[in-house]
């Protein structure tokens, strides 16, 4: 679910934590572009900075299963062109 005031993606609520994973895009950090996040407690789960979509992918892919060809589509649509 995109969540257009905070301009993150959200996932999967994790019972077991009793929060989910977002996906936010840092224009600011050229290296770390790509932010996993615990999306309750807005705290980075275990510092997931990532290099790009790729990376950031793999990373939510560990928690549960994605489409990652469907996703990348999907987060395309609302990244700044550059970005991508």
């Amino acid at each position: 679910m995109f969540d257009e005031k905070d301009k993150v993606i959200r996932y999967k609520w994790d019972d077991w934590t009793g929060s989910g994973y977002s996906l936010r895009y840092d224009a600011a950090d050229i290296n770390h572009s790509f932010r996993v996040e615990d999306w309750n407690n807005h705290v980075v789960v275990d510092d997931y900075g990532c290099a790009d979509i790729d990376e950031a992918l793999r990373v939510l892919n560990r928690f549960f299963d994605i489409d990652t060809a469907q996703e990348r589509r999907r987060i395309a649509e609302w990244l700044p062109s550059r970005a991508y």
